[in-house]
């Protein structure tokens, strides 16, 4: 049997992160690939966990004032299949 596993964060995926973080981090227009990258590499962190894929901005850091979680939608994640046996 196929396995589907959510594995990576794909463009799409950075493009979310990207369009959440101008719109609710305080350095939201600062950020550059590289940032957006390491906010990737944490989505992808809690993925490996077998959490969704998701950010948070903590209250210092929002626009709000509160903090905020974001998760990735299935089309900004890339997936890797596996065999299994039954």
């Amino acid at each position: 049997m196929k396995v589907q596993v959510p594995s990576t964060i794909n463009p799409i995926g950075k493009q979310e992160i990207l369009g959440f973080l101008i719109q609710n981090h305080k350095l939201g227009n600062q950020l550059d690939n590289e940032n957006i990258n390491a906010w990737a590499r944490d989505a992808e962190n809690q993925l490996s966990m077998g959490n969704p894929p998701s950010i948070e901005i903590r209250s210092w850091e929002s626009v709000h004032g509160y903090t905020q979680e974001y998760t990735v939608s299935d089309a900004g994640v890339d997936f890797q299949e596996f065999d299994i046996e039954e």
